[in-house]
């Protein structure tokens, strides 16, 4: 019997490395789709990835009726105080001094992730190592629904991993999205994310590293499909 893991987010390019991550499970991956974005309310420019990937994994259960995963990240520069943090998907159209995101901002990812890199690189002039290290960090959260969870919903699994790296003076590469083209891993050997292949980057990533605690807890946990 085919067994269906859901996915929460509206990014494709997330969605393609969970596909390929998760790929020798096994699993039929479907999207959950929500008539809205899920909101993802934490304020915490770090900590807050948990409890937005906790958040969006029980709404987007509720929404798919089954197991489904939903994963919260960002980059964080120690520089910067942290940001963009939470704020990374939107980073572009954020107000600095309020912390908040204008509330018109509905650009396309594709319009977005070029705007946020040539944002950051703004802020980042005048900084020089060591104060370009920067990281991604990820949370993923995967919940199912369930008559015995009182809203409807429960985590079954959770986890978080991070990259470590520096922010390059300028962006670099045409592959991965987000912030690929500007930031360059400890292990990348100089060159970007953007630089490198998805194979080579999916086995480096810290979305490599969660998904792979993730493997590991669902090929222990196959049962999780059949309730």
């Amino acid at each position: 019997m085919a067994r269906t893991l859901f996915i929460g987010t509206t990014n494709p390019g997330k969605l393609g490395e969970f596909v390929a991550l998760l790929g020798p499970l096994g699993l039929t991956v479907k999207v959950a789709r929500s008539a809205d974005e899920v909101e993802e309310p934490s304020t915490d420019l770090l900590d807050g990835f948990a409890e937005n990937a906790r958040i969006k994994a029980l709404a987007y259960a509720r929404i798919s009726g089954g197991v489904t995963l939903a994963e919260d990240s960002g980059l964080a520069v120690a520089a910067l105080g942290g940001l963009p943090g939470i704020y990374s998907a939107r980073f572009a159209d954020v107000d600095l001094a309020a912390k908040k995101v204008l509330k018109d901002s509905c650009r396309p990812r594709e319009v977005m992730d070029p705007l946020n890199n040539q944002r950051l690189l703004e802020c980042m002039k005048g900084f020089e190592q060591p104060r370009r290290a920067a990281l991604f960090r990820t949370a993923a959260v995967l919940a199912t629904a369930s008559a015995r969870a009182g809203r409807g919903a429960e985590v079954l699994f959770s986890a978080t991993a991070e990259s470590h790296g520096w922010i390059a003076q300028e962006a670099r590469g045409d592959r991965g999205f987000g912030y690929d083209p500007v930031f360059v891993g400890q292990d990348t050997f100089g060159k970007t994310y953007a630089e490198i292949d998805p194979v080579r980057k999916n086995l480096k990533s810290h979305r490599k590293r969660v998904m792979d605690e993730l493997f590991f807890w669902l090929s222990k946990h196959t049962d999780v499909f059949d309730r």
